[in-house]
């Protein structure tokens, strides 16, 4: 395994893991707005990636199926769901930036 490899292992892995330029104390509005709708794209994107996974392992050997479902989609299930925590996060932080400048 190369270092690259290695740290996109890592990466995915990493439940509290931002995105580079991600910055949670903003008090941008069109900052919220933009990680919302990046996290909306990533969420969307990820679900596709399962739902192709699934479909492996429905229509795949026994043993390719096993570690599709073994690997694959555990990995793929913990990105979503971080996708799912940092979307909520941001529409919150979103929300509670705009009720500010009225």
């Amino acid at each position: 395994m190369t270092a690259r490899e290695r740290k996109a292992a890592e990466a995915t892995v990493d439940e509290d893991r931002l995105l580079e330029g991600e910055n949670p104390r903003t008090t941008a509005v069109e900052d919220a707005a933009h990680w919302a709708a990046v996290y909306r794209e990533l969420k969307a994107f990820k679900e596709r990636m399962v739902g192709t996974a699934r479909e492996s392992v429905v229509s795949s050997t026994v043993d390719a199926s096993r570690e599709v479902a073994r690997t694959d989609l555990v990995a793929l299930r913990a990105e979503l769901r971080r996708f799912n925590r940092r979307l909520r996060f941001w529409q919150a932080r979103w929300a509670e930036l705009r009720s500010r400048k009225r």
